[in-house]
């Protein structure tokens, strides 16, 4: 049985390096000019995935990752329209490759990628592309990418929470004084002990009490030093993070807030602590928009220093934010110059497409504390030890029971049957009752975490209680994991803590597996959320833009069937006019983006509203008022006026 599997899996290995290498590298224009070993290093960077047949292997709008290299199979290419039909692009068939350009840029996927007939490809993507430049520099320099360290996040992750894009600032420790304040104790003892030693007549209890004022105060140095290395404060270029750790208890603590969610940051010395002034240490505190989310950080080195590193990073934090929206927007602008049309039709599809979520295989299991649904959602339950704690009571009631029942068809007498067996009937149903109650309760307390919402649900049987408690994943300010104890730490359980803007009390996921994946969960779904925003705030400055120029006279975005999109947009030119008044156009309806005050809709292009006010008056005969126009007048003309 083991040689036949060994034999397997060694054949299964070797299928998957040969489909692998099935596909030659160097057949890519990108690879043709790299040596047998980088392309070696590019192949072992690539993942294999499958896709059955009608199934999406991307979809249109969604972010492109990296490179497609079609190993078998068949996809077809489509684009989905305003009104919901389909217009096919393209066949795509075993051997071919597409979106190279996602290597080195962010980019968006045009079009759906459906599989026609079940699909197997490999997949390089940009993160994995962007470690391998950084480890190799060679690859980048024949590529003439050596700029590509400045694209990605770290080669490796550094602290166990950290995301894949995210960039360590600042990785701190306490201030040092925190050890040498302890460390004090064990310095004296170790002298008194040594004394203590040399009084003593006798040689083998001096030598015994030598010996521990070695052993002691040292495992105190040991232990104290390892202490304050456990601690740290970690400052990332998205949140700030802070892990508290106590080794005799066992206690493990994991706070972090959100770069967005930092309001203030102040930072005062200890008062009356003259060591403060002398060694620079002091608390740094960051308020969030409520209070139960407000992080304090004692005995941090240099805290002025930290907290213009906070609020700096806050700023360039707003700017990058500010920046990734206007490259949304211009894309957008794009997109919709290009004739694309919007993600709207595509997003109700999907919506209306979608059944009743249900769970994914592997998620069933009887005892499962993490289930996977297929909308996404991942639903959690309190830890296995939980249920074990409340039902092991009825689980021996029923054995018992049952156990008696047993002897009393066995063993009992005639006369004693008439007692035991209510008695043994009794217990068999009260221990069953029981036990269905707690495990009810048990499978009902779940805690749901979505894209948009985190639910925290309680229900008792019988229709008793039901509790449903639904918070915005937006309005998190701080999320906390704790583990304490030794149990805890063994069968890694603990509490999920969540600081609300503008709430009074914490929402708690309550002696749940794995905490700090849950934190972890949590603050994936926040930085989606934000990217998420950021998407639809440039799909509704598209779609304003696009309804004030659909308004405006002479300036529908549809164009001809023979002309591009952008040849619509100056109505009052000829068709055949050039590119040059196309491209002119684009600029202008482009720009309009840059407008800073984003409540109110950006400008048209100077050359509409001159068009516009060259249109003549309406004549007599017209029976009511024409339209007042919606156009703002320009700078020039209130000057003139």
């Amino acid at each position: 049985m083991l040689h036949d599997a060994i034999i397997d899996a060694a054949q299964a290995l070797a299928k998957d390096h040969f489909m692998q290498q099935s596909f030659r590298l160097d057949s890519l224009p990108l690879f043709a000019t790299l040596s047998d070993d980088q392309l070696e290093r590019i192949q072992s960077q690539l993942q294999r995935k499958s896709f059955r047949a009608g199934e999406d292997i991307f979809v249109q709008g969604a972010p492109a990752d990296g490179l497609l290299l079609l190993l078998t199979g068949q996809a077809v290419l489509f684009q989905t329209n305003e009104d919901g039909s389909q217009t096919p692009l393209a066949t795509v068939s075993a051997g071919q490759s597409l979106n190279q350009q996602a290597l080195f840029a962010e980019a968006m996927q045009s079009a759906t990628m459906r599989a026609a007939q079940p699909v197997t490809l490999l997949q390089l993507t940009r993160l994995r592309f962007n470690q391998l430049l950084r480890q190799h520099p060679d690859i980048g320099a024949a590529l003439g990418t050596e700029d590509a360290e400045s694209r990605s996040g770290p080669i490796n992750p550094q602290f166990a929470e950290q995301r894949e894009d995210e960039e360590i600032l600042i990785q701190t420790h306490r201030h040092w004084w925190s050890f040498a304040r302890m460390a004090w104790l064990p310095l004296i003892l170790m002298p008194a002990m040594w004394l203590g030693a040399a009084a003593l007549e006798a040689q083998a209890p001096s030598l015994v009490l030598l010996a521990l004022s070695l052993a002691l105060p040292g495992l105190a140095l040991l232990y104290f030093y390892l202490e304050w290395r456990n601690d740290s404060v970690i400052v990332t270029d998205q949140r700030i993070i802070r892990i508290n750790r106590t080794i005799l208890t066992m206690y493990r603590q994991v706070t972090q807030v959100g770069l967005d969610s930092v309001h203030e940051v102040n930072y005062e010395l200890p008062p009356y602590d003259p060591f403060a002034r002398i060694f620079r240490y002091g608390s740094v505190i960051v308020k969030t928009a409520g209070a139960q989310g407000n992080l304090e950080m004692a005995l941090m080195p240099s805290p002025a220093r930290f907290q213009s590193l906070i609020m700096e990073n806050r700023q360039y934090f707003e700017s990058r934010k500010a920046q990734r929206h206007h490259k949304l927007v211009r894309a957008e602008m794009q997109r919709m110059m290009s004739g694309e049309p919007a993600d709207d039709a595509l997003l109700s599809a999907s919506q209306s497409a979608d059944g009743p979520p249900k769970p994914l295989s592997g998620s069933k299991g009887f005892l499962s504390t993490r289930i996977e649904m297929s909308n996404g959602d991942i639903v959690y339950r309190k830890h296995i030890s939980v249920w074990a704690q409340h039902t092991a009571l009825p689980i021996l009631i029923i054995l018992a029971s049952l156990a008696a029942l047993i002897l009393t068809f066995t063993l009992v007498g005639p006369d004693l049957r008439i007692i035991t067996f209510p008695v043994a009937m009794i217990a068999l149903l009260a221990g069953s009752l029981t036990y269905y109650w707690l495990d009810w309760d048990w499978r009902n307390d779940v805690y749901i975490i979505s894209d948009d919402t985190i639910t925290l649900v309680h229900k008792r049987p019988f229709f008793l209680e039901n509790l449903r408690d639904q918070i915005l994943v937006e309005r998190i300010d701080n999320v906390e994991s704790v583990t304490s104890g030794f149990f805890a730490a063994l069968l890694k359980y603990g509490d999920v803590r969540m600081s609300l803007v503008g709430a009074d009390e914490p929402k708690l996921f309550v002696k749940v597996a794995r905490p700090q994946e849950i934190q972890q969960e949590i603050s994936r779904r926040q930085h989606n959320k934000s990217l998420r925003r950021a998407r639809f705030d440039a799909m509704q400055q598209r779609k304003m833009l696009g309804d004030y120029l659909g308004e405006s006279p002479g300036g529908g975005l549809q164009a001809a069937p023979g002309q591009g999109a952008t040849a619509a947009i100056g109505s009052d030119a000829p068709a055949n006019s050039g590119g040059a008044h196309s491209a002119a156009a684009n600029e202008q309806v482009l720009s309009a983006v840059n407008n800073p005050d984003r409540n109110r809709p950006p400008r048209l292009p100077t050359k509409i509203v001159a068009a516009q006010q060259k249109a003549p008056p309406p004549g007599p005969s017209l029976g009511s008022a024409p339209r007042p126009q919606r156009l703002r007048p320009s700078a020039k003309e209130t000057r003139e006026t």
